[in-house]
Order: structure tokens, then C-alpha cells, then sequence
């Protein structure tokens, strides 16, 4: 199945309940309204859990997810903070 969806419920985090969604279109599936399609599935799915706030966990430089994203109303939202395992 080249499409997959997760969605992460944080309902106790302020200021209101909130999900961090993850798409990922495969390329032979992209340009076909599926990751719009997607995120259409998950605006649904947080209004049927009284959720307020969805978030995009997306990278800067990923030029192409940025305009989707903000195609379709996102912006940023505070820093996200990361490290590599050191092992």
C-alpha cells in the first residue's frame, strides 16, 4: 500500500487538545490529490475527537512539503528539537 497515515492524539496538552499528523505520499502517487485527500482524513478524524490543533511534523528543507503544507493552511508553529542517537 503505497499510503500510510498516523495520527498521535496529545489530549492533555495546553492549550487544547491537539494531534501531530505524518503523511507520506509515495512519488508514483503524488500529483493525484492523495496527500490533500489525507489531510482532509485527518481534519475529519480530529473534529470527531473534539480535537483543536493539528500539527505537521515536517523539515525546512523539504521545499516541497513546506508549500503543500502551507497550501492547506499550516504555518509554523514554535521549534521542534531533535538529535541523532549517538549509539
Amino acid at each position: 500500500m503505497p499510503i500510510r497515515m498516523i495520527a498521535m492524539p496529545w489530549p492533555d496538552r495546553a492549550p487544547a487538545p491537539s494531534a501531530q499528523i505524518h503523511t507520506v505520499v509515495l512519488d508514483e502517487a503524488r500529483g493525484r490529490g492523495v496527500g490533500s485527500a489525507l489531510l482532509d482524513a485527518a481534519d475529519r478524524w480530529a473534529t470527531e475527537h473534539g480535537l483543536s490543533y493539528l500539527s505537521a511534523g515536517i523539515h525546512h528543507h523539504n521545499a516541497s512539503a513546506v508549500r503543500f503544507y502551507r497550501r492547506h493552511g499550516y504555518a509554523p508553529s514554535g521549534t521542534s528539537w531533535g538529535r541523532r542517537p549517538t549509539g
